[in-house]
Formats: structure tokens, C-alpha cells, sequence
């Protein structure tokens, strides 16, 4: 792997910044459910709710990443500056255009099927969730001003300190200590949105006040670019659709797991919890690969695309691999820390969460291969195949098959489950027949 050391330089990182962002989520989900099997339950498909609205917005400020990975190859840190501008401007106009999904998201949650006790929940964490939106992809966009340009350690740094203060207000707001209320599972929405306006004002901060903005000329390309927005929208948007149709039909396969029951839905909800332990670090080295593609495509270096983008492949399976043993292994080891004081409620969810990860591994192993070989087109700029491959994928194989599982023949969970892993597995031969099929090679984002 000729590329290794370069890979471990930008990936690592990313991979312990995401990490943080797991174990912080992780801690958010072991709280509530110390807190009550309702919130433990409410808790993940308000979660995903919220972020199927958000994803599309997120996912088309993410792309910022690529423009500035491709315009810093292609040594235009002019561009760099403006592509940084545009995806404030964008995140801004997001925030507000977010704000409008909450009655919908209500109204998806009042028609859910869950329990009663259950839907109260729901609703309490993706009102204040949505309410903080903007500042989600307003994260993301600033982070690209660091990663695009590989000084990926900057984001690692931010996002431990962002996490520890979550998890700090994670505590204090859930169970109501220093002397303030006893707040539940909106103390954790509410976490979320205060730690993630700190890490705005943070980089705010060391963005504008630090050495770096000599370097990039961020305060002489304040204005609105339409060429480098248009280039945004082009190239960002179908990322971000794709990125909302991915997210939303997860988000039916986790609401339809909840019309098994609270237990299923839980002891669900746990071990994708779990899952997150192996599954964000999958997404650092995605965007890792989405980074590196994108410089050594503005450096017109097609040949070290391909290169690199295997051997990308090839460390995160092993890393993806080494964590599967161990949910096969020590399932009893993640379930204990969701233990709660309701005994027998706990029995009756771990006996449904062990079949649960006996098929975990397969679903990490072909999402890890999807994300990479994803994140190479996606770096590359070959954004709309992508796209129109999600609509076809979600909404003529995905959502039909296991709407017909879960719901018209009501099979067990563990066949929705089954199909989550073959389904991602399809994916990732269909983005594998597109990377080697070469059309990306074609594209040009920088306009050299």
C-alpha cells in the first residue's frame, strides 16, 4: 500500500474525531436509558427523524470538503476562501429553511404506530433538535476549511473538545445536577444544540484570529460568488439528496422495527447504538478518501485516485473486520452498559438484541465498502450517478422489501435486519462497477 502513510495522516483524525462523536453518542443513548426505557426507545428515531431533514442540507455544505480539496490541488486558495463563503451563506439559508420541517416531523411521529408513552419522547427531542439545525451544517462547513486542505487534526482537536462538552451537558441536563432542572430526554436535545454552537464559535474564533488566514484569504472574499454557489449546488446538491433518500429510508426501517414493539424497537436501537462504535470511523476514512481523491484530482493525478481509494478500502476493512469479531464475541459487553434499574425489562431486550448482532457484521463490512467506494465518486465530483443509484436503490428494493417483511407479512425483526446487509452489499457492487467503469475520469470541478 504505497499510499499508507498518507492515508493514516489524513484518516486517523478523522476517524478519532468521528470516534468522539461516537462514544459521545454512545454516552447520550447509555444515559437515557439509565433515565427510562421510553427515552431509550424515543430516542433513535427522533434522532434519525431529525437528521433526515437535516441530511440533505448537511450533505450539500459537506461537499465545501471536495471544492476546497480540489481547488488547494490545483493551488487556487483564492477559491478556497470563496468555496469556504459560499457554504456559510448556504448553511445560513439551511438553518431557516429547517426550522419549517418541525410540524411535519410531528406529524410523522403522531402517525408512527409507537406507543403513546413512547411518541411523547419523540417529539420532545426532535423539536429541540430541529430548532439547532443550522448549526449542524454550519459545523460541517467549518471543518472543511481545515479538512479540504488535509490539516485534518485541527477538526480532531475541536471535536473532542465539542464532545466532552456534550457529554458534560448530556449529564447535568438529563438528571438535573448543579442545581438545575431534571430535564430528561429533552436535557440531551438540548445538549446537543449548546455543544454545537460552542464548536461554531470555536472555529469562528481560530479561523479568523489565527495565523492560518494569512495563508488563505478569507477576509478578502467575503462576497456571495455565484460561479463557485452554482458549483455548490451542481456538484453538493445530488451528494446531499442522496445523502436524505439514504437516511430516510433508514429512518422507515427504524420506524417500522418500532411497530414489533418497544423491547424490539429498543434492543434495535441499542445495537445500532453499538454499531455507531465501528460505523463512524467507516465514515472518517470515507472522508478521507473524498478529501484525498479531491486534491489529487485538482493535481490532475487520476492514476493516485485509484490507487489510493483501494488502498483505503483495504485499511478500513481491516479495521471494520477486527470490531465485527468482537460483536460476535462479546455481545453481553456492549449490552451492559445500557443496563437500567428495570430487571426483567432488560432480560426481555437483551434476549432481542443478541440476534441483532450475529447480523451486525455483515451490514458493517458492505456498508464499509459502499461508504469508500462511495466517498472516491463522490471526492471525484461523480455526484448525480450516485443520486439517481440511491432514488432507484431506497425506493424500488429497499423500503418496498422491508415494508413487505416488517409490515405486510410481519416477519420477525431479524429478516428487516438481513435485508439492511444484502441491500448495502448490492450497493456496494453498483458503486464498484461505476468506479471501474472510469467516467469520473472525465470530470472537471476546477475548471482547468
Amino acid at each position: 500500500m504505497k499510499h499508507f502513510k498518507e492515508i493514516i495522516r489524513v484518516s486517523l483524525p478523522l476517524v478519532a474525531s468521528t470516534a468522539s462523536y461516537t462514544v459521545l453518542t454512545f454516552t447520550d443513548r447509555m444515559f437515557l436509558s439509565w433515565y427510562s426505557p421510553e427515552a431509550i426507545a424515543a430516542s433513535v428515531p427522533a434522532m434519525v427523524l431529525s437528521f433526515a431533514f437535516i441530511c440533505f442540507f448537511m450533505g450539500t455544505g459537506q461537499y465545501v470538503n471536495v471544492l476546497i480539496a480540489q481547488f488547494y490541488g490545483a493551488s487556487q486558495n483564492d477559491n478556497v476562501a470563496r468555496s469556504f463563503w459560499q457554504g456559510i451563506y448556504f448553511s445560513i439559508f439551511a438553518g431557516l429553511i429547517l426550522l419549517l420541517f418541525i410540524p411535519l416531523g410531528n406529524l410523522i411521529i403522531d402517525n408512527s404506530g409507537h406507543s403513546p408513552e413512547v411518541i411523547v419522547q419523540e417529539k420532545l427531542y426532535f423539536d429541540v433538535l430541529m430548532y439547532g439545525a443550522g448549526l449542524v451544517v454550519m459545523v460541517n462547513v467549518l471543518a472543511a476549511y481545515y479538512s479540504g486542505r488535509g490539516r485534518t487534526n485541527v477538526v480532531m482537536y475541536t471535536s473532542f473538545l465539542g464532545a466532552a462538552v456534550n457529554i458534560f451537558l448530556n449529564y447535568i441536563l438529563i438528571f438535573g445536577k448543579l442545581g438545575l432542572p431534571e430535564m430528561g430526554i429533552k436535557g440531551a436535545g438540548l445538549a446537543t444544540v449548546l455543544s454545537n454552537a460552542f464548536i461554531v464559535l470555536f472555529y469562528v474564533v481560530i479561523i479568523f484570529g489565527g495565523k492560518d488566514s494569512r495563508k488563505i484569504p478569507v477576509n478578502r472574499y467575503i462576497r456571495f460568488n455565484w460561479q463557485i454557489f452554482k458549483k455548490l449546488i451542481r456538484f453538493g446538491a445530488p451528494n446531499g439528496f442522496q445523502f436524505f433518500i439514504d437516511v430516510s429510508a433508514f429512518t422507515t426501517f427504524i420506524f417500522l422495527i418500532g411497530l414489533h414493539g418497544d423491547d424490539i424497537l429498543a434492543a434495535s436501537n441499542i445495537v445500532l447504538s453499538v454499531n455507531m462504535l465501528a460505523f463512524m470511523p467507516i465514515v472518517g476514512f470515507g472522508q478521507a478518501t473524498s478529501i484525498l481523491v479531491g486534491q489529487y484530482m485538482g493535481r490532475k493525478d487520476q492514476e493516485s485516485v485509484v490507487s489510493i481509494t483501494w488502498d483505503t478500502v483495504k485499511v478500513a476493512a481491516l479495521y471494520g473486520v477486527a470490531v465485527s469479531c468482537t460483536f460476535i464475541i462479546f455481545p453481553e459487553f456492549y449490552l451492559q452498559f445500557f443496563k437500567s434499574g428495570d430487571a426483567e425489562a432488560f432480560a426481555r431486550i437483551t434476549e432481542a438484541a443478541i440476534p441483532f448482532f450475529m447480523v451486525l457484521p455483515s451490514f458493517l463490512i458492505a456498508d464499509t465498502f459502499a461508504i469508500i467506494i462511495g466517498s472516491a465518486l463522490g471526492g471525484a465530483g461523480d455526484t448525480k450517478f450516485k443520486m439517481w443509484f440511491s432514488i432507484f436503490g431506497a425506493c424500488g428494493l429497499f423500503v418496498p422489501v422491508q415494508f413487505l417483511i416488517l409490515r405486510t407479512f410481519n416477519q420477525s425483526a431479524i429478516y428487516g435486519w438481513i435485508w439492511l446487509s444484502l441491500y448495502w452489499a448490492i450497493v456496494g457492487f453498483v458503486f464498484w462497477l461505476r468506479f471501474k467503469k472510469g467516467i469520473w475520469r472525465n470530470i472537471d470541478m476546477v475548471g482547468q
